[in-house]
């Protein structure tokens, strides 16, 4: 059994990877200083093989990850890195380093596939990406969250805007706090669509995951799938990979 963790900005989220298979997948809210307690929270009955994590928390939470598993005497963690090449999957990025790697792994999970694909994963940025079905990643956009536009806006003017709870949305605002959830939710509508018409492609696997994913899919086709865990599945193609000889990259 392998654990797998993704280190989000302000989630962290794991699932143990056992015969093809995403397990007791659980998450919660994580700090720099609270990364000690969230694991303890999130950890497995039982030690795993091997540990691989996608982290864009930095480099103090990754430290903190390392040294929890020394205490527990665990597996030293694998962090997964954006690459030029991996798994026959080609980056766009010239530097692959400038690419988060929480992308990078919902690419190598849709690129899996074998179709055209577009991943959107909505968190606190939303971006979205584009992987053709022969493996060519085509780069993507990065767009502020609906939570993220709103405390911008909140910045910027003098209304204090509430917590987004409704799902869904309506498609019009009655005032001025709905007003503001519901712009900032057609903007990230609006490019997604954008992006898949100019694309072209003849019925792609449109993926949606992240945590505002649920207050965007009311609004989309039936076509997009709602894959919370999407970036633990590209983790888990590098972790089997990494079993295979030659095959890990």
């Amino acid at each position: 059994m392998k654990w797998l963790l993704d280190l989000g900005n302000t989630r962290c989220k794991s699932a143990c990877w056992l015969g093809g298979e995403l397990l007791e997948p659980r998450s919660a809210d994580c700090g720099e200083d609270a990364v000690g307690s969230v694991l303890d929270q999130l950890a497995p009955g039982v030690a795993p093989a091997a540990i691989w994590v996608s982290s864009v928390a930095g480099q103090a939470v990754d430290a903190a990850v390392i040294a929890w598993c020394e205490r527990r005497g665990w597996p030293e963690p694998v962090f997964a890195r954006s690459r030029s090449l991996s798994l026959g999957v080609r980056c766009a990025y010239a530097d692959p380093r400038r690419l988060g790697v929480d992308r990078w792994m919902v690419v190598l999970a849709a690129a899996a596939t074998g179709r055209d694909a577009i991943i959107v994963d909505a968190g606190t940025a939303c971006t979205i990406d584009a992987v053709t079905a022969e493996g060519q990643h085509l780069g993507g956009l990065i767009l502020p969250g609906v939570a993220l536009a709103r405390q911008s806006l909140n910045q910027r003017t003098q209304f204090k805007a509430d917590d987004v709870t409704t799902v869904p949305l309506p498609i019009v605002g009655d005032d001025t706090n709905p007003a503001v959830t519901v712009g900032a939710v057609h903007a990230l509508l609006g490019a997604i669509e954008r992006v898949r018409r100019q694309l072209g492609w003849r019925a792609p696997l449109c993926v949606l995951t992240g945590g505002e994913a649920p207050l965007l899919q009311p609004h989309l086709g039936d076509e997009w799938e709602l894959r919370p865990h999407y970036v633990l599945e590209g983790v888990a193609r590098l972790a089997d990979a990494a079993d295979a000889p030659g095959e890990f990259g």
